[in-house]
């Protein structure tokens, strides 16, 4: 048994990390030497589990799929797959790894109601998904006790909550440095490796046993069948080398079958004939096809193609997969591959359905440390290749203050020479210049996720500029800024908040975050008295309120920081928009600022009120009716004659104009 658990395991390494052709030997990955998950990466390496890419590189920070772990998560159990017919999801019938995915079902350690049955098997899998199905695969039941997570409200938001605690205890997956779990960032290829050594080491396994050695596959394919067809062309079995690509796996074709409507590759994978198998590609001397269905005609295997691609390309003396070359339309950053690509003709191609001219379009790919742009597709019998012609470089990362050749604001130009820091806030989150990837294009990319340089606040020795524009040039950027109107942030749960949209409310009188100063630590002043903080405390952001749980300014970030907790109550959500009936017909949605309510004798903005139930409202810590409030729109006034709630976001006022 141990020593088909071994086989197993390497086995799924080898499927989810190796690349055919030329791969970095172990220790040798030249983007591994400052990264913090090295000697994991190392140890897994040279027991000979895992490889690199073509290029030399690991590519430690690449997301993981769900469909990739899932299936390295049953091999290391020793688990062979055998059900490849049950539907447990509507998007995993034809999927390469739904044997494994089924297994992982019938085990319960995926359970498909969670997902509304649509598994998204090629989406990245995120840490409290890894945290779940491993505490499951062991056998092990979710701890509903709280870890002091600095991120717990965070944690708390997840389903998978429990199984994050219970993972934690079991030492499968740990915090953050700072503390944070983190809980919706996505597994890289780093991680995956550190978890896989703690999930073996839990089972009592360890990746010190020599893997066994491959058997080296022999052309020409054995069988029945004479002939292979591809939309146009006719190839001899006898003298074709195919590869049947399943995810990034590739299987060198051996032995072809056929048995009850199915096709059997090598005895050991089987594809349903005369349906649509959108998740296969087959690869033909140097062509690759997207495949959209397979029959039987005669001695002829026929492949219906949904499409053409690359598949290997050789610069210099490398040669690389094409699943594994970063490619660019117009210098903006993606997670898109080479063998994203569908070719139309010499000219065009199509990505994520959007076709695109090679004479007008820019198509860009990263071979080693350098930028080709794709002229034209060159199409033989046997070859599928790019034109290309050397550029200019797309993306640059792990940028210092050199990488910057101007800062423009307003109609100045800030002294380079004199810069000690530059940070970036996006999505709520600081980033240090060394953190983030910048494109050609103007974007930014951090945790795998892509940013318009419009939605960037820069921060310049503290100073705050909106980015407005940026450029490359020579290797070096250049920004255009204006000075940013907004440099008032709040960091609630470690994350920045514009201020302006945070309401504080004690005792449900509602202030802004300008009213209120943080003397020190839990210590607030309202209107010249000063408070403790404490349950009468409550915050509201997004129509939703939060309990405070500590309040305190940061002199180095300059900004107030608050974590919270989810309040629960008759209070605890608010509505996320108001809707306006007259006489029954929708007169308006959303309570803009043209909109107030009479109450203590004054109009006020719906913001600055609670709705505390159907009925009633609260100003200023008084009580009102609802039902016969007066509400003004746009110099309009009207009487409240009923309310109701259309959904927890919605609610719905009826007026009558007086």
């Amino acid at each position: 048994m141990k020593k088909r658990y071994v086989y197993l395991l390497i086995l799924s390494f080898f499927l989810t990390f190796c690349v055919p052709g030329q791969v970095a030997a172990a220790g040798d990955f030249s983007d591994i030497n400052k990264h913090w998950g090295k000697d994991f990466i190392i140890t897994l390496a040279s027991a000979g589990y895992i490889s690199g890419y073509p290029d030399g590189t690991f590519k430690p920070d690449k997301t993981v799929s769900q469909a990739e772990f899932i299936t390295m998560l049953i091999s290391c159990m020793g688990i062979t797959p055998t059900d490849t017919t049950t539907r447990y999801f509507n998007d995993t019938s034809n999927h390469w790894a739904r044997g494994s995915i089924n297994e992982a079902v019938k085990r319960g350690i995926l359970v498909p109601s969670e997902y509304s049955n649509v598994l998204q098997p090629n989406s990245g899998l995120k840490r409290s998904q890894a945290a779940a199905m491993m505490v499951r695969a062991l056998g092990k039941e979710e701890n509903k006790a709280t870890i002091p997570f600095t991120d717990l409200a965070t944690v708390q938001k997840s389903m998978y909550r429990g199984y994050i605690n219970a993972a934690f205890d079991l030492k499968l997956l740990t915090g953050y440095p700072g503390g944070e779990f983190k809980p919706f960032e996505y597994i890289t290829r780093a991680q995956m490796c550190k978890l896989i050594l703690n999930f073996m080491e839990i089972n009592g396994s360890s990746p010190t046993v020599t893997p066994v050695t491959p058997v080296t596959p022999v052309n020409p394919v054995s069988g029945s069948f004479s002939y292979i067809a591809v939309g146009d062309e006719l190839y001899e079995m006898a003298s074709t080398p195919i590869t049947i690509k399943i995810g990034f796996t590739g299987i060198t074709v051996n032995n072809l079958s056929v048995s009850q409507n199915t096709l059997y590759v090598n005895n050991s994978y089987s594809f349903a004939l005369n349906t649509s198998l959108r998740d296969l590609d087959i690869m033909i001397h140097n062509k690759r096809y997207q495949v959209d269905k397979i029959t039987v005609n005669g001695d002829k295997l026929v492949v219906f193609p949904a499409g053409q691609k690359f598949a290997r390309l050789t610069i210099g003396s490398l040669t690389y997969d094409s699943d594994y070359i970063k490619t660019y339309i117009n210098s903006a950053n993606s997670e898109n591959y080479l063998s994203d690509l569908l070719l139309l003709d010499q000219y065009s191609v199509q990505l994520n359905g959007k076709i695109y001219d090679l004479a007008r379009d820019k198509v860009t790919i990263a071979a080693g440390n350098k930028y080709y742009d794709i002229q034209r597709v060159i199409f033989s019998s046997t070859n599928n290749t790019p034109q290309l012609i050397e550029t200019n470089s797309v993306i640059a990362n792990a940028l210092t203050i050199s990488n910057i050749s101007s800062i423009f604001v307003d109609n100045t130009t800030l002294n380079m020479a004199a810069v000690r820091a530059i940070d970036f806030i996006i999505d709520g989150t600081r980033y240090r210049l060394s953190e983030v990837t910048i494109d050609a294009a103007g974007n930014f990319t951090v945790s795998n996720k892509t940013f318009a340089c419009t939605d960037v606040i820069m921060i310049v020795d503290g100073n705050q500029y909106q980015i407005n524009h940026l450029q490359l040039y020579k290797e070096k950027f250049i920004f255009y800024c204006t000075t940013s109107t907004n440099n008032n942030w709040v960091m609630i749960n470690d994350v920045y908040r514009d201020a302006s949209e945070i309401k504080i409310l004690r005792d449900n009188v509602v202030y802004d975050m300008d009213q209120v100063m943080v003397v020190s630590r839990n210590l607030l002043r309202i209107g010249g008295r000063q408070y403790n903080l404490d349950s009468s405390f409550k915050l509201r952001y997004n129509n939703k309120i939060y309990n405070i749980d500590r309040i305190d300014f940061n002199a180095n970030l300059q900004a107030v920081v608050i974590t919270t907790s989810e309040a629960t109550g008759t209070w605890s959500n608010q509505p996320a928009k108001y809707v306006f009936y007259v006489n029954n017909a929708k007169y308006q949605e959303g309570a803009t600022t043209g909109v107030t309510i009479y109450a203590n004798r004054q109009w006020v903005s719906f913001d600055k009120i609670v709705i505390t139930d159907p009925a009633h409202f609260t100003y200023s810590g008084s009580t009102y009716n609802l039902i016969g409030a007066l509400i003004s729109i746009n110099n309009k006034d009207f009487e409240v004659t009923d309310t109701s709630w259309r959904s927890t976001q919605a609610f719905e006022i009826y007026m009558r104009q007086i």
